[in-house]
Parts: structure tokens; C-alpha cells; sequence
């Protein structure tokens, strides 16, 4: 009989997820999201410490701080994904690139795509080509990581299958990172497009 060794849940009790009231999940209700971090900072609203010891005061604004920083993380799918695999020990490079290389391959065509975008008959149309090319497969990479994290936090996963979705995870979330990357450029040089009309 084979036994498999079951993989490690997370036990960090104070994290992003827990402080603004949600479930461990990559997938997150929005208007949950949103309503419990207004109610929570009501609670420790620097003005409440007016009166206030130094101490105090400071750990307000500190605890204030946190919050604001778990909500801009929650709400960014590409930040969300990153924290959740900080929370199994896994980081992410600034310079990492453990991607395929076939999407390597796509991202050097795009941004060969974007640099010539102005000597095309159509830029503005061009440019939206490719920017709903690059929505789309932000789109796709959303709907991954959230499949992979179901299964990654499933309490039946065993620890190697855990092991193999949390590779695959981070590799979708540095895939995400190049897309909202590559997506900020073509914004970019929309802007400069209209401007120059």
C-alpha cells in the first residue's frame, strides 16, 4: 500500500486574508474585499487616536498602513498571486524569468510588434490588436491561477502535487507580470498615438 504524504497547509495567522476577513482563496469576492477593509479602517483611524499616547498614535497609523497595503494587494490578481505563494515560502525575482520559452518567444514578437506599431497603415487599430491579444491572455492567466490554487489549498493535495501547482502558479504569475508589463507599454504608447492626432 502506497501512502502519500500530505502537503503542507498554511499557518501564518496574521496575513492579508485573515486580517480583511476573507477565506485563503485566489479567487476573492470584491464588494467582501472592499466593504470589510472600509469597516476595519474605521476602527483605527488615526483621527480615533487624536488623544491619543505617541505609542499609540503610531501604531495606529501603522496598523492603518498594513490594511491599505493588504488591499492593494488582494485586488491585484498578479500581487494576490505573488502573496499567496510568499505564504508557501515562495518568492518572486524582480529579474525572474522561469517561464517557458515559447512564451518568451510571444513576448519578444509582441514587443517587436509594439515598437513598429506606427509604421503600420492603421497604429491605433494595431495597437488595440494587440492589446486584446494581451487582455486575453491576462484573462487566461486569471482563470489558471485560480484553478491551481483551488487545487494548492485543496485539503486532499498531496505535498508533491502541491509542490508541482505551486511551480506552475509562479510561473503564471511571472507570465501575468510581463503581460500587465507589456499591457502598461501599449497603453503608453496609445496615449502617445492620440496625442500626436
Amino acid at each position: 500500500m502506497t501512502t502519500h504524504k500530505t502537503a503542507s497547509k498554511i499557518t501564518v495567522p496574521d496575513n492579508y486574508f485573515s486580517l480583511l476577513g476573507l477565506p485563503l482563496s485566489f479567487n476573492i469576492d470584491k464588494k467582501t474585499l472592499n466593504h470589510n477593509y472600509h469597516e476595519l479602517q474605521k476602527t483605527v483611524h488615526p483621527d480615533k487616536f487624536a488623544s491619543a499616547s505617541d505609542r499609540e498614535r503610531m501604531l495606529s497609523v501603522q496598523k492603518a498602513a498594513q490594511i491599505n497595503d493588504a488591499l492593494e494587494t488582494l485586488k491585484n490578481p498578479q500581487r494576490r498571486s505573488a502573496y499567496l505563494l510568499s505564504l508557501f515560502s515562495i518568492e518572486l525575482g524582480e529579474n525572474d524569468t522561469s517561464v517557458d520559452s515559447a512564451f518568451l518567444m510571444e513576448q519578444m514578437e509582441l514587443r517587436e510588434e509594439l515598437s513598429q506599431v506606427e509604421d503600420s497603415n492603421d497604429p491605433l487599430g494595431k495597437l488595440d490588436d494587440i492589446l486584446a491579444h494581451v487582455k486575453s491572455r491576462i484573462k487566461a492567466a486569471v482563470i489558471a491561477l485560480d484553478t491551481l490554487f483551488q487545487a494548492i489549498l485543496a485539503d486532499d493535495i498531496t505535498a508533491q502535487e502541491q509542490q508541482k501547482r505551486l511551480a506552475q502558479a509562479k510561473s503564471e504569475t511571472l507570465k501575468m507580470q510581463f503581460l500587465n508589463r507589456l499591457q502598461e507599454e501599449a497603453m503608453n504608447k496609445e496615449e502617445d498615438l492620440a496625442n500626436q492626432l
